[in-house]
């Protein structure tokens, strides 16, 4: 803990004070903070996992996909058909050879 002075300091004003004072819905309260910490938590981690996936993903669509730098296709190559309309060409699109 960073501030060990601070933490002695409540804790002995806490024994000193008697069991009757503490409120009877002190541990609900308790329970319900330390839900909503594992919400927290669960969210993130939830978070963390969809980005970790849409980054994975969009890498694996870029890569098999006709962008630049994609595995098989070349920057000059791809400009080029690009302009040209290759491949948005009908037979290009069905895949059929000409």
């Amino acid at each position: 803990m960073r501030d060990n002075h601070s933490l002695d300091a409540v804790l002995g004003t806490l024994s000193a004070t008697g069991t009757s004072e503490v409120p009877a819905d002190f541990m609900d309260g308790v329970w319900q903070r330390a839900g909503q910490l594992g919400e927290i938590a669960d969210r993130r981690r939830r978070t963390a996992l969809f980005v970790g996936l849409f980054v994975v993903g969009l890498g694996a669509g870029a890569g098999t996909s006709g962008w630049p730098g994609g595995y098989g296709t070349s920057s000059a190559s791809f400009g080029e058909s690009l302009v040209l309309g290759e491949q948005l060409s009908p037979s290009a699109l069905l895949h059929v050879e000409q």
